[in-house]
C-alpha cells in the first residue's frame, strides 16, 4: 500500500489498470508516468515531484477518512502489518510477529525493538493501545472497519493482545490501513489537545508524529505537501534516496500532462481518456517519459471496481427479466474499448481476480441482444408498463459510465424497445441517490477497497448495508446472502473461505 518504498524510492511509474463489478465492468485507471531521465537521477535528483488531482485535508492516523489522506498517511505513520511488493498477503512491519488463538477472537502482537517516533519517544505496547481506543473513543475514523474490535490489554511493554467479538479472519490485513492502527505518539497528542469525542484536532490533523520514513515538512493546504525524509527512520536509508518528496495538488490533467511533458515534475497520474494521445505523442516527439503497464510479465492491476446497481425492489428492475434483459444489453467489450481506451477488465462477479474467493470461471452474461429482447417479452404487466414511461438513469458525467457509455447504452436499449431517459447529474446528487431510499431504478457505483478482503468487497450482498445505513442501492440479498457473508467473514480456514464466496458470489448472480 507504499507508493514509496520503504527501503528505497520507486523511481518507476505504475499503471493503475482497474477490475470492475456486477453488472458492469471496469473502473478507469490512474496511470503514473514519468521523465525517463528521473530513473538517472534526473536535474533536481534531491526532490521527486508528484503532480496529482487529490486535495488531502487531515493528516491525523484516527480521524482522517479518504484515500487521498491515507495515500499520505501510509508514509507518514506505520502499522503493525503491511502489504509489501503489491501483495495482498500481510506480513509484520512494526510487529515482530502474531499469534492467534485457537478460536479466533484473540491477535497477540510482538512489537519489534528500538523503534521511535520523530519526536524520539519509543513506539511500544502502550502507544499501539492509546491509538487504536483513540479511534474509537473520536469515533470520527473508519470504524465500518472495525465491527469485529473489542479491545486491546497491554501484555507487557512490547506486547499487545487485541480481542474481537467475532473471529474476523480479515483482521491482520485490516491493521495494514494506516487510519485504522496508524501508531501515533500518545505523548504528542496529549501535548496538542488531546481527543474528544466527535471532534477533530486540528493541531494533529496538520502535524505528524509517526514512525514512517518521512515526516511532514511543508503543506499548503489544497496546494501541496511536502514529505522530508526522517533521518532517524529505524529501517535506515541504504543506498541513494532523495531527500523530499512534493505532493503537488493539480486538478486540470492538460495542466499535468503539459508538465510532465516539458520535465516540470517527475510523475503525474493520468487518466485512461488522456493516455492513448500521450503515448502517441511520446512515440512521435520521442519524449523522455515511461509508461509502467507490466511487472514481471503480467499487467499491473488495481482493486477499484465499478458497475451499475439495479434496484431489486423498484420497478420496472424489480423484474428479474428486465435486469436480465438490461444486463445482456450492455456491450462491456465495446465500452472498454472506446469509453477506458482499452485499460479495464470486465469483472467476474462481486471478488476481482487475484483476491481470495475469487471465482474464475464465473458464469457470465454475454452481450446479446436477441437474449435481452426475448427476456424483456418475459416481463410482467407491471413492468412493461412502466418500461414505456421510459427507463430514467441519472449518472455523473465523469464516473462509471461516463457521457459516451451512456449514449451506447441508450442506442442498444432502443433497440429492444426501451427508452433510457439519460440525466446528467452533479457527484452531489450521485452521492445522494446512492445512499437513499428507496433509491432510483438504476444506479452507479465504484469502490477503491480499504483492504484487500473478500469481505470488503460484497456489500452489495449485504442487507444491513442497504441505504440508509450503506451505499448499496440496489436493495438485494436476502437470508441467504447475509448468513454467507457472516460465514465468510468468520471462517478461519482460507480453503473454506474460498468455498463460502463461491457459494455467495454464484447465488447472488441467479
Amino acid at each position: 500500500h507504499r507508493w514509496l518504498d520503504r527501503n528505497r524510492l520507486s523511481r518507476r511509474a505504475a499503471l493503475k489498470a482497474t477490475a470492475g463489478a456486477g453488472l458492469l465492468v471496469a473502473s478507469g485507471p490512474r496511470i503514473t508516468a514519468l521523465p525517463a531521465a528521473a530513473q538517472e537521477g534526473g536535474a533536481a535528483s534531491n526532490t521527486l515531484v508528484v503532480a496529482w488531482d487529490q486535495v488531502p485535508d487531515n493528516l491525523d492516523p484516527q480521524t482522517a477518512r479518504g484515500n487521498r489522506n491515507w495515500w499520505v498517511l501510509a508514509e507518514i505513520y506505520e502499522t503493525l502489518t503491511y502489504l509489501p511488493g503489491g501483495s495482498l498477503e500481510p506480513e509484520p512491519l512494526l510487529a515482530e510477529s502474531w499469534e492467534v488463538s485457537e478460536d479466533g477472537l484473540n491477535y497477540t502482537f510482538t512489537l519489534k525493538p528500538d523503534i521511535t517516533f520523530t519526536t524520539g519517544n519509543p513506539l511500544n505496547a502502550e502507544a499501539v493501545k492509546f491509538s487504536i481506543d483513540r479511534l474509537h473513543e473520536i469515533g470520527l475514523g473508519p470504524l465500518y472497519m472495525t465491527s469485529a474490535y473489542d479491545s486491546t490489554e497491554v501484555v507487557d511493554e512490547m506486547t499487545v493482545r487485541m480481542t474481537l467479538k467475532f473471529p474476523y479472519a480479515a483482521w491482520p490485513v485490516i491493521l495494514s490501513n494506516p487510519a485504522v492502527l496508524g501508531v501515533i505518539d500518545p505523548a504528542f497528542v496529549e501535548e496538542n489537545g488531546g481527543s474528544t469525542p466527535d471532534e477533530r484536532n486540528e493541531y494533529v490533523s496538520t502535524h505528524t508524529a509517526g514512525s514512517g520514513p518521512w515526516t511532514l515538512g511543508e503543506w499548503q493546504q489544497g496546494t501541496r505537501i511536502v514529505l522530508v525524509r526522517n533521518p532517524d527512520y529505524w529501517q535506515g536509508w541504504d543506498g541513494d534516496h532523495v531527500d523530499e518528496v512534493v505532493l503537488e495538488t493539480v486538478p486540470e490533467e492538460s495542466t499535468r500532462l503539459l508538465r510532465l511533458e516539458r520535465g516540470d515534475v517527475d510523475i503525474a497520474t493520468v487518466t485512461a481518456t488522456s493516455l492513448p494521445a500521450l503515448e502517441q505523442r511520446i512515440a512521435e516527439q520521442n519524449l523522455p517519459i515511461v509508461i509502467q503497464k507490466e511487472r514481471d510479465g503480467q499487467p499491473l492491476l488495481s482493486l477499484s471496481t465499478m458497475w451499475l446497481n439495479l434496484n431489486n425492489q423498484m420497478l420496472p428492475t424489480s423484474d428479474i427479466n428486465v435486469r436480465k434483459a438490461l444486463i445482456h444489453a450492455f456491450n462491456y467489450d465495446l465500452w472498454i474499448e472506446q469509453v477506458l481506451n482499452g485499460y479495464g477488465l470486465r469483472m467476474q462477479g462481486m471478488i476481482p481476480r487475484g483476491v481470495l474467493g475469487h471465482v474464475e470461471d464465473y458464469p457470465m452474461y454475454p452481450y446479446d441482444l436477441e437474449q435481452a429482447q426475448a427476456f424483456l417479452d418475459e416481463a410482467s404487466t407491471e413492468a412493461k408498463a412502466a418500461l414505456e414511461e421510459g427507463l430514467p438513469f441519472r449518472y455523473s458525467p465523469g464516473y462509471v459510465i461516463q457521457t459516451e457509455g451512456a449514449l451506447l447504452w441508450q442506442q442498444d436499449l432502443a433497440s429492444i424497445g426501451i427508452n433510457l431517459v439519460l440525466e446528467e447529474i452533479d457527484q452531489a446528487t450521485l452521492s445522494s441517490l446512492q445512499t437513499s431510499e428507496p433509491g432510483v431504478p438504476i444506479v452507479e457505483a465504484r469502490w477503491f477497497p480499504d483492504y484487500p478482503d473478500p469481505d470488503n468487497f460484497i456489500n452489495a450482498a449485504r442487507t444491513d448495508y442497504w441505504p440508509p445505513e450503506g451505499y448499496g442501492a440496489a436493495f438485494a440479498g436476502d437470508e441467504t446472502t447475509d448468513d454467507l457473508v457472516a460465514r465468510g467473514r468468520t471462517e478461519q480456514d482460507p480453503e473454506q473461505r474460498a468455498e463460502i464466496y463461491r457459494e455467495l458470489e454464484l447465488y447472488f448472480h441467479d
